[in-house]
């Protein structure tokens, strides 16, 4: 049964319009992989291009989007002793809207996970770690954040993901430390608070995942008054906005070490507001990987 539900679901997935809000190389790197769905392979090395698109509505504030974006990611998952792991992610990124384009190294993140064995069939996995500004949040044309490869701050991530079996749930927490500094914006992020649950399933060359993601901002983002005639913040109303999201991923196994996967995720609800760059209402991920 469940295996059929999954498969709906990626079928549903891959033929509808998808919503993806979540931190580009941030907290939801917490639980995103179980050992399991590599076969009991260790360690994983992967490269993937994430396609997403903005949507053409303008944010409720009149912000144009209409945005394409394009993410070439390089992430490694390597276990460095036993149930002590390290992994690692930098993307590249592209953009390109009405405003004009824009290109570059985006925000390197960092997570280390200790996991616990629980009567054998239980697993519990802590994460702690980092987003750093990496990325370029300007350009010599004053593009605005939601243009820019990097989100311009650093931030600390951390969480607990619960395994049994197949099944795992999952709780994260990121926060960012100061401002951006882009010249139109100069945004500053909420907190965020994440939960995630979902299964997988493993068959000879062929695995499947779903699971639900809810993010929450603790609150509301602030950016540069654009009518004050000294620089002054000011807080959007609404920004602080709810995310929950249906996500799904297959993977295909051409080999003992090689696999290939395609994920995508359907919304629940919607953002209207995109001064982060992070708002989607088209996201699609390929990805070739190396197991280990």
């Amino acid at each position: 049964m469940l295996n059929k539900l999954a498969l709906v679901i990626l079928f549903t997935v891959i033929t509808h319009n998808i919503f993806s809000q979540c931190s580009d190389a941030g907290v939801c790197v917490i639980g995103r992989h179980q050992l399991n769905e590599f076969v009991m392979k260790k360690n994983m090395i992967s490269l993937g291009y994430i396609y997403g698109y903005s949507g053409k509505e303008p944010d409720f504030n009149g912000n144009t989007n209409d945005i394409s974006y394009g993410n070439v990611k390089l992430e490694a998952d390597i276990e460095i002793a036993k149930m002590l792991r390290v992994n690692a992610l930098i993307p590249y990124s592209f953009s390109s809207g009405p405003l004009g384009e824009n290109n570059g190294m985006g925000d390197f993140a960092l997570t280390v996970s200790k996991g616990f064995r629980i009567k054998k069939i239980n697993l519990l996995t802590f994460f702690l770690g980092g987003k750093f500004a990496t990325g370029k949040v300007n350009s010599s044309d004053s593009l605005p954040q939601r243009y820019m490869p990097g989100l311009g701050t650093n931030d600390l991530i951390g969480g607990a993901v619960f395994t049994r079996e197949n099944y795992y749930f999952g709780i994260g927490y990121q926060k960012p430390f100061g401002r951006s500094s882009n010249y139109v914006t100069r945004l500053k992020r909420g907190d965020d608070l994440f939960f995630r649950a979902g299964f997988f399933e493993v068959f000879k060359k062929v695995s499947v995942k779903a699971e639900i993601l809810t993010i929450l901002q603790i609150q509301r983002s602030s950016v540069l008054s654009n009518i004050a005639p000294a620089e002054t913040f000011v807080s959007v109303d609404g920004s602080n906005e709810t995310q929950v999201n249906l996500l799904a991923q297959a993977s295909y196994f051409a080999s003992d070490g090689l696999s290939f996967g395609l994920f995508a995720a359907i919304p629940f609800l919607k953002r209207n507001y995109n001064f982060d760059g992070l708002k989607r209402t088209l996201t699609i991920t390929g990805m070739i990987a190396y197991n280990f």
